[in-house]
């Protein structure tokens, strides 16, 4: 790629293109956004009181942003003023947008309190603050009663079609057995997103016969991802009917479709096997001889797709060892001992490894783990990373042993997993190699080592006071706040908690961004599929739009591949590891970019920015939603939206790669 392709303008800001006034209101509204990203409850009061005034300010916009920044903050303690704005001021805000951001921000409170209020906002008027009412129900704890109920009643009144939407997310959210009916109703609905939202709901009540037929229908729509979700619902139901159905997907055109078929049956056949004490029985010997015979005879031969070949062995894997047992049959590896040798003729590609890995995981036999810890020390990040999670499924001294090893790799993704997956084997002896793994951490990926080995240490009781003191003081502020609480646990005083925060240096000063854009830039995204254009939101998300930009015209995206594909959410790429451990920012490998959260929504082809646990841990990585994903709002950044490419968007499987960027104003 060469500087001369791109046109890229760099001259101007926005706000130095506007005339005065707006350039007046861009300040103040650029202000409270700043505010609305200070840490609660560090910061906490003042920060609040401050957006809080601003909820009456005159200027409409003004009070909009200051309430979707509360929201964002989540004090609790706004929580009286955001109704009063919402629902009780001389009838509520006259400016609808004003009372929608303070219904969604009401929303994101840990207030049950409330929650009466919110839905009160289901009768307003306008559409937009019946939406925010709706889907602010899917964020609260999926209990039945009261809130399935009045959703239920404002989805037979609705109108407005995206407000149904919300409305069927909600309650799928909400796992709504009550909802059966409506579910049933807009599983058939012409509107795709309606009917996947619908699809997914069907989960909840899949042993009624309703739901399980119109499930079974689904998975005949034109529109692969509610087909994809038909299978995810029917993997759930003990009914042989939904095993025909399911077996019968294994042929669908989309490979999306026929992946959701047997990652469906796999999950059926190990939740029957489960309910029995580990055995299967006659009912099942026509599912898995099924599956046997596509594994080995046809599909892993036929099959283009790696993703659906990783599937099957993911599917089929956990019933070795089950079969001779129960008098099925011979299953077609080598008798005992197990070796990497007996997957070599059908696992060809690091995909259809992790597949292997996967499926040992839910093998119960001792002699897996051996595999994966051979699997665990072969060459590719992301092949060992999968090896050491499916190790935390087969606990032994051996296995103990070898994980407690790689936290002392070179690799900090590979401490990483091995972090993870030690939580459910932990031993008294092992707090001095946790202490050493935290403070050889650091470097690019070294936060979330720290972070996850901080969440370990309760199960050492007081004996982890010194390791705790020290993250205390970590550079990290996410590592520091949840040190912090674990410290408050054992009986720190405040003054001896704030004594040590004041330890803490200063954070570096960050350098500026380096473009600034007169306009949206688009984006063209070369993939080995295709191409898909986005526009970039430069206004909304400057940092992050700088951010990519920087890093395409320095090559960083050629030749990476799209590491994680799940199928009906999102596609994700960009990780210069190949294995979603490895970001940064054109500033470094160890930088991270502050969250840039708007009030925008995630639709199909929102391009949006993944992180780790803390919220301003953003870098190299997007990823691109298949679907609209209500709980991704107001959660992670959003700095684009696909106008060109859903065809290939849709195609775009784990191991697809980019092959170069092209930048446009």
């Amino acid at each position: 790629m060469h500087w001369a392709r791109w046109l890229v303008v760099l001259t101007a800001t926005l706000a130095a293109c506007a005339s005065p006034r707006n350039a007046a209101a861009t300040k103040e509204l650029d202000e409270i956004r700043a505010l609305g990203r200070r840490a609660w409850p560090e910061e906490g009061a003042e920060v609040t009181r401050a957006l809080l005034a601003q909820l009456f300010a005159p200027d409409a916009s003004v009070r909009a942003e200051a309430a979707f920044a509360l929201g964002v903050r989540g004090d609790p303690s706004a929580g009286d003023k955001l109704v009063f704005v919402a629902l009780d001021h001389h009838e509520a805000d006259r400016d609808a947008l004003v009372r929608a951001r303070a219904i969604e921000a009401l929303s994101k409170l840990d207030r049950p309190d409330l929650h009466e209020r919110v839905l009160e906002a289901l009768d307003d008027a306008d559409p937009r603050v019946r939406l925010e009412a709706a889907q602010g129900a899917g964020r609260w704890p999926a209990q039945p009663g009261v809130v399935n109920q009045r959703l239920i009643r404002a989805l037979a009144t609705e109108q407005d079609a995206r407000v149904q939407t919300y409305l069927l997310y909600a309650l799928e959210r909400r796992k709504s057995e009550e909802a059966l009916d409506a579910f049933v109703r807009f599983a058939s609905s012409s509107n795709a997103e309606q009917r996947i939202f619908a699809v997914r709901g069907l989960r909840a009540s899949i042993e009624a016969p309703a739901a399980r037929d119109a499930a079974v229908r689904a998975l005949g729509d034109a529109d692969w991802r509610v087909a994809y979700e038909a299978t995810q619902s029917l993997s759930v139901s003990r009914a042989q009917e939904a095993a025909v159905a399911l077996l019968e997907a294994r042929s669908h055109a989309n490979p999306h479709v026929r992946r959701g078929a047997y990652e469906a049956l796999a999950t059926s056949v190990k939740a029957k096997t489960v309910e029995r004490g580990g055995r299967l029985e006659a009912l099942d010997i026509p599912l898995v001889q099924a599956l046997w015979s596509d594994h080995f005879d046809a599909a892993l031969q036929s099959n283009p797709s790696s993703n659906v070949r990783a599937a099957l062995l993911t599917c089929v894997l956990p019933l070795w060892g089950r079969l001779n047992r129960d008098g099925i049959g011979h299953f077609p590896f080598t008798d005992f001992p197990l070796s990497i040798d007996d997957f070599e003729s059908f696992a060809r590609t690091d995909v259809e490894w992790i597949g292997v890995a996967r499926g040992l995981a839910a093998s119960r036999h001792t002699q897996c783990a051996d595999v994966l810890i051979e699997l665990a020390q072969r060459p590719g990040l992301a092949l060992r990373g999968a090896a050491l999670e499916a190790l935390a499924q087969h606990k032994s001294e051996r296995t103990h042993t070898f994980l407690i090893q790689q936290l002392a790799d070179a690799d900090l993704g590979i401490r990483l997993a091995a972090v993870l997956s030690l939580t459910e084997m932990l031993e008294n002896t092992d707090l001095d190699a946790l202490a050493r793994c935290f403070e050889t951490s650091r470097g690019e990926g070294g936060p979330e080592v720290r972070l996850n080995i901080v969440k370990l240490l309760p199960k050492f009781g007081a004996r982890a006071t010194p390791l705790l003191t020290l993250a205390a003081r970590d550079d990290h502020p996410f590592v520091r706040r949840t040190a912090r609480v674990e410290l408050e646990q054992l009986g720190m005083s405040a003054a001896e908690l704030d004594a040590l925060a004041a330890q803490v240096a200063p954070p570096p000063q960050r350098p500026p961004a380096p473009l600034r854009f007169e306009r949206r830039p688009r984006m063209k995204l070369i993939t080995s599929r295709g191409e898909l254009v986005f526009e970039l939101f430069s206004d909304e998300a400057p940092e992050h739009v700088a951010n990519l930009v920087e890093l395409a015209r320095r090559d960083h995206y050629d030749g990476l591949s799209f590491h994680r594909v799940v199928p009906d959410f999102v596609v994700q790429g960009g990780c210069f590891r190949g294995d979603g451990n490895g970001g940064g920012t054109w500033r470094g490998r160890e930088d991270e970019l502050p969250h840039e959260i708007s009030p925008r929504k995630y639709v199909r082809g929102s391009l949006g920015m993944p992180r780790w646990d803390y919220v301003n841990s953003g870098g190299s990585q997007l990823f691109v939603a298949h679907r609209a994903t209500p709980h991704l709002d107001g959660r992670y950044t959003i700095f684009g939206e696909l106008r060109q490419g859903f065809d290939v968007l849709d195609q775009l499987e784990v191991g697809d790669t980019i092959v170069d960027v092209v930048i446009s104003d």
